[in-house]
Parts: C-alpha cells; structure tokens; sequence
C-alpha cells in the first residue's frame, strides 16, 4: 500500500530537491565568477533577461492557482541593481486570506508549489515552446538518438532560417535553465507546505490501492521528465560555470 508513497518521494520530490540544490550551487558559484568584470556582469543580464522572469511568473502562477493575494512583483533586475538590494534579481510579495481546516491545507498546499514552481513550470514552457518548432529541428533529437551520423546529416540539411531559430531556442533553454535554481526562500516556502504534500501523497496512495489503481506508468511518466529536465538543467548549469571561470 506504501508502495505508491515511496515512489512519489523518491521519483518526484527527492529528484526536484537534488536538481534544485545543484543548480542553486552552480548559479552561486558562476555568479561570484562573473561579477568580476564587466563582462561577466553583462552575460548574467543576458541570460537572465528571461530566465528570471520565467522563474518569477512560475511563483505567481501557482499563487494564484492556490488562491493567495499579489501585494507586489518584480520580473527583473539588472545584477548590479539586484547586488544592491540584497541580490534579489525578483520577487512576487503575497499574502493569503481565509481560515479554517480548508483553508489551511490550501495555503499551506500552495506554499510547497509556489515555493518549487521554477522547477515544474518552465520545463512546461520548454516543451510548449518546442512543440513549435519548424519539424526540421523537432527532428533532431530522433536523429540523435539514430546516431551520429544521422544527426550530423540532419543538421546538414537544416537551411538558414532554421539554424538562426535553433540557436535562439539554445538561448531560451539555457537562459530559463540557469535560473530555475530555488533560493533559500524558495526553498524555505516550500518546506513550510511539505507536510501537506506528504499527506496528499500518503492519500493517493491509500486511495489507489483501495480502488486498486496502477499508478506506475503515471509515476515513471513524471520520474523520466524529471530526470529530462534536471539533466538538461545541469548540464547547462556546470557549462554556464565553466564559462564563468574561463572568462574571470
């Protein structure tokens, strides 16, 4: 019966965790690297220039699925502007109103999913935004796995114009992966709705195992895109990283 509950944990939340503390690791140390000159100050602005707004909507999407109230929000800083208010380069400021048991496991629900969302929803975007590729480049990754053959004759056959949208996606994808790091309010916000999430879990699992459900197909659908995503994320963080020590 706690089958389903220890893969959710293991599968799911343990896996967000991970990536979430190895790319905020790699972010810290790319960011003292880069803030050494000029230079570096403007290769953060670049690729946080929609990175950090893609991170800032994540939180506000999902305090406003869970119901809370948007005091204030803030989708971009400059770094040098962000170095002088605490190295903030964006904020979504909310409250929640309403009490009682309902509310409660709403806010406290909410917390987790605002607190993790730059991990859950710019994958989400990614994907979307892949989908509307021309279908020479959505061919890419079949051809890769063909081989390398197949993929160096697939990029030779890509024309001018599909180069130039490759590489803005490039961009895009690196930009929102270097900042999908959760900083230690991310991280304290989430932890203050994991009971909850716990619960949630402990329920579907009790739940599923009374209608007798098969839930592992769904679970390994989540632990692949995971898995996806925090490679990917990763990657680009220690590339972003390197980037910084050979420039500094």
């Amino acid at each position: 019966m706690f089958d389903y509950f220890i893969q959710f944990n293991i599968k799911m939340l343990l896996v967000l965790v991970v990536f979430g503390f190895l790319m905020g690791r790699a972010r810290q140390s790319a960011w003292q690297n880069f803030s050494r000159n000029a230079r570096g100050y403007f290769l953060l602005d670049l690729f946080n220039l929609i990175g950090t707004p893609v991170h800032e909507l994540s939180h506000l999407i999902f305090a406003l699925i869970f119901g809370y109230h948007i005091d204030s929000v803030c989708l971009y800083r400059r770094v040098k502007t962000a170095r002088k208010n605490g190295g903030t380069l964006g904020y979504v400021k909310m409250h929640y109103e309403g009490s009682g048991l309902l509310h409660s496991l709403r806010r406290d629900t909410g917390l987790f999913f605002v607190g993790v969302g730059p991990l859950l929803l710019p994958p989400l975007l990614l994907f979307l935004i892949g989908r509307l590729l021309p279908a020479s480049l959505q061919a890419l990754p079949g051809a890769f796995q063909s081989g390398t053959d197949s993929f160096f004759k697939a990029l030779q056959q890509l024309g001018g114009t599909d180069i130039i949208i490759m590489f803005a996606y490039l961009y895009v994808i690196i930009s929102v992966s270097m900042n999908m790091e959760l900083s230690r309010q991310d991280l304290h916000m989430a932890a203050k709705g994991l009971l909850v999430l716990e619960l949630l879990f402990l329920f579907v699992s009790v739940f599923a195992h009374l209608l007798g459900c098969n839930l592992d197909t769904f679970i390994d659908f989540l632990f692949q895109w995971n898995l996806l995503i925090a490679s990917i994320g990763i990657i680009c963080g220690l590339t972003f990283n390197l980037i910084s020590l050979i420039s500094s």
